[in-house]
């Protein structure tokens, strides 16, 4: 393939990018068609095809985005700080923004859902809980990929509770979802308890970094 060719499919990519997750945002997964998409975008559903394979190849592209846009906004604003605050505050942005927000809600429920989708999560999730481990002398858990799969178990069951009939006690969920993922990952109650109070002391932080990462799409497709 020819560079301009590249760089043409590179747009064209972007663009649909950036029109699925417009349409994404503002009505969610399930309601989000590809012919909605054909339409807002302007690019034939066959240039959509060949790209992505089908909705839920595209919505995982796009959450990759989401989920290294995240991380590397975490990184900037945690510069300096271990490895193990770096995590919570990913998983922070995570719990906070989909409290906030029910399309983001229902954007996570669609990926706590699907095989596929929640692969791409682990091996995201794994990169940084081996940071964590990295910066430790203690050796590292032996599994670690299926406390993040426990890890993403609860979190599933946290934004379904927020449909349940009766309403929960979502500060209470939210602290024990999140003790039980550090004890899951082999941290200490202790240690696990003080990042649970770093993560409810920073809670502005999270949701203001969770705002930037669903609001970047004034950024030109070059720019991404």
């Amino acid at each position: 393939m020819s560079e301009k060719r590249a760089v043409h499919m590179k747009g064209i990519r972007n663009q649909i990018l950036r029109t699925a997750e417009k349409l994404f945002l503002t009505q969610g997964y399930k309601t989000t068609t590809i012919r909605q998409i054909v339409q807002d975008s302007g690019i034939t559903s066959g240039s959509i095809y060949n790209i992505f394979e089908d909705k839920e190849h595209l919505f995982s592209a796009l959450a990759d985005q989401f989920m290294t846009d995240a991380k590397a906004k975490i990184d900037k604003a945690l510069e300096g700080e271990s490895a193990d605050r770096r995590l919570v505050g990913l998983l922070a942005m995570e719990l906070y923004c989909t409290e906030q927000n029910p399309i983001v809600r229902e954007l996570a429920c669609a990926f706590h859902t699907s095989p596929f989708l929640m692969e791409t999560v682990i091996k995201r999730h794994s990169v940084l809980a081996e940071e964590v481990w990295m910066s430790r002398r203690h050796p590292r858990n032996s599994s670690l990929d299926t406390a993040i799969l426990i890890s993403e178990g609860m979190i599933s069951s946290y934004l379904i509770s927020f449909d349940f009939s009766q309403k929960m006690n979502y500060d209470e969920i939210r602290r024990k979802v999140m003790m039980l993922i550090l004890r899951a990952m082999g941290l200490e109650a202790r240690e696990s308890s003080h990042l649970i109070q770093y993560m409810e002391e920073n809670r502005a932080l999270w949701l203001d970094l969770a705002d930037q990462v669903l609001h970047h799409s004034d950024e030109t497709p070059e720019e991404k």
